[in-house]
């Protein structure tokens, strides 16, 4: 079994943590118990960390505004935003960011939107709605700061912090398939034939965490998956480091993805392709083989993916901009994304860091990237 260690190729079948799950989540906690003195592997089915869901997303730095029904999960994205700048400065752009609440079908008014963002102590400007959207449309818009996170070059620093810790290595190409749990100690079956022994687990695989969880005999998280697509393109000039976040509902945002030069184009009601819950199954699956909940392929990498929903997305768009021939679609991304069911009701977005009461394994979930920081303390 070869094993990559910074530079170095070794054989090694006895850890004391295993983090499955090479995302920005697995791959944080791994450098998280590395400094408390662990011998860490980090074990992903990639050849390289975070590809997926850490790079397919809005690419949103979170300063809480995205969440006026729940105030608690406002403030503490805002100052996970304060954290996430301060420890990753190379990887956060500022825009001009522009919120807006629609006339017609919002879950918040517009007088209680601008009521939140003064409580979270956010400065804002108050711009004519009718400078950018169609008449009728839009009942508040505001320009506030919020910034973009460029993922490219988040996983460049998380990378170069691995490659300079003696005490991780890393197991790429592989899948965990099965093993047992044990306060006395855990093992782990690999896709590649061989086993590793370990003190500790963490289960970070965010859309594989059910799969993976009931292959040890846990029961699942109350999860959803969403099969969800992000379109990117690019705008002319003149739009350059503008964006829009059209609130609070079925609605849409077309904003930086990170320092690209691109723009992502996203819908509440038409970003999710396909739903499940319980499982990632989806339709397209079924035309293809090894792609199963416990082992999900790459869709940008599929031949039978689902057809965009860009068309109903541009569409959508047009019935609030004034112009829209601004943007042109370059590119679709798409990636099964988890929501835990409870956020359906208030629109929280709670970190999960849960330990079986009878052996070290923890598992994490989050659908923030900001949220990381919730790791520190939280794995001891």
């Amino acid at each position: 079994m070869y094993w990559i260690s910074n530079t170095r190729q070794v054989e090694k079948n006895s850890y004391d943590r295993a983090v499955i799950g090479g995302g920005l989540f697995g791959a944080y906690s791994a450098l998280i118990l590395a400094k408390m003195g662990h011998g860490v592997v980090l074990i992903e089915q990639e050849s390289s960390l975070m590809s997926r869901a850490s790079y397919v997303n809005q690419a949103r730095l979170h300063t809480g505004l995205h969440y006026p029904r729940s105030i608690v999960t406002a403030r503490e994205s805002l100052g996970y935003y304060s954290k996430f700048r301060e420890r990753f400065p190379s990887a956060v752009f500022d825009f001009q960011q522009i919120y807006a609440i629609s006339r017609h079908n919002s879950k918040t008014s517009s007088q209680d939107f601008q009521s939140f963002v003064g409580r979270l102590g956010l400065k804002f400007e108050l711009i004519d709605p009718n400078q950018y959207f169609n008449a009728g449309s839009i009942e508040l818009a505001l320009k506030v700061q919020e910034p973009t996170f460029d993922a490219p070059i988040l996983r460049e620093q998380i990378i170069k912090e691995i490659q300079y810790e003696p005490n991780i290595e890393l197991c790429l190409n592989t899948t965990v398939i099965g093993g047992s749990l044990s306060d006395a100690g855990s093992t782990l079956l690999l896709s590649n034939g061989f086993s590793l022994q370990t003190g500790g687990v963490v289960i970070a695989t965010y859309s594989g965490i059910n799969p993976i969880r009931e292959s040890f005999g846990l029961s699942g998280l109350p999860l959803s998956f969403e099969l969800a697509e992000i379109v990117l393109g690019t705008v002319t000039p003149e739009m350059t480091g503008i964006g829009f976040t059209v609130m609070d509902g079925p609605f849409w945002s077309l904003m930086p993805f990170g320092n690209s030069g691109s723009v992502s184009l996203t819908s509440v009601g038409i970003t999710p392709l396909q739903r499940d819950r319980a499982l990632p199954i989806f339709s397209c699956q079924n035309l293809r083989t090894g792609c199963t909940p416990k082992n999900l392929s790459d869709c940008n990498k599929c031949s039978v993916r689902p057809t965009s929903g860009l068309a109903h997305q541009i569409q959508q768009m047009k019935l609030f901009l004034k112009d829209q021939d601004f943007f042109t679609p370059t590119k679709s991304l798409m990636t099964v994304k988890s929501i835990l069911n409870t956020t359906e009701v208030d629109d929280a977005r709670p970190t999960l860091i849960q330990k079986e009461s009878d052996s070290n394994t923890w598992t994490v979930f989050s659908g923030k990237i900001s949220t990381l920081f919730d790791l520190e303390g939280a794995l001891s």
